[in-house]
């Protein structure tokens, strides 16, 4: 009897619990051929990438999508594996150290007195889908500030934008979109800034 009890209460716990699939993480990781321009504008300035301004879902994991002009919704089997606030943040400093158009490139939180400090505000970064879920596409824009760190002044400043069709209607397609959006806006930045530093 008591076998017969211990057997019950193990195939209820068992029957009772559920297993929750594993989260697919996806990476920003846009490619973005390397400019090195014959520049000398800012070669002995220093320059610290601030972290990047956005939303609140920006600054976590969650993967996002719109539909239509209104609704919102999260991806609950996909995720970025790390921030897309960070992530993009990380881009630039590559970018801008990769371009060696300035003395030195920082992090934001680097104690070293610079000569420039770069703002950037992520104002779009989402998947989106018509209002059928029939179609979709890839959207970011972004800003960028460059600010005299001695006067606090605005030296330049530009707002940069890319819209990519998604080639399937799912998260990897969005993820594989935002990439290419993203590369674009970078590529569009390293142009901005060799204008700048010229």
């Amino acid at each position: 009897m008591r076998y017969l009890i211990i057997s019950l209460v193990v195939i209820l716990f068992v029957g009772c619990t559920t297993t929750t699939p594993p989260k697919s993480e996806f990476r920003i990781n846009p490619n973005i051929v390397s400019k090195k321009l014959n520049i000398s504008g800012c070669s002995d300035k220093s320059l610290k990438v601030a972290q990047a301004f956005s939303s609140n879902t920006l600054m976590s994991q969650s993967m996002n999508y719109g539909i239509g002009n209104t609704k919102q919704y999260a991806y609950s089997k996909s995720q970025w594996s790390l921030t897309p606030n960070r992530a993009i943040t990380d881009e630039f400093l590559v970018l801008l150290r990769e371009m060696k158009i300035f003395k030195s490139v920082q992090i934001s939180k680097s104690r070293s007195k610079n000569d420039f400090i770069l703002e950037i505000n992520i104002e779009d970064f989402m998947q989106y889908f018509n209002s059928d879920s029939s179609k979709s596409y890839a959207n970011v824009l972004i800003s960028l500030t460059l600010i005299d760190s001695k006067t606090n002044h605005v030296f330049a400043t530009k707002t940069f934008s890319a819209k990519i069709d998604t080639l399937s209607l799912d998260a990897d397609g969005g993820v594989i979109g935002l990439n290419k959006a993203l590369a674009n806006v970078l590529s569009q930045s390293a142009d901005w800034f060799g204008e700048v530093c010229r």
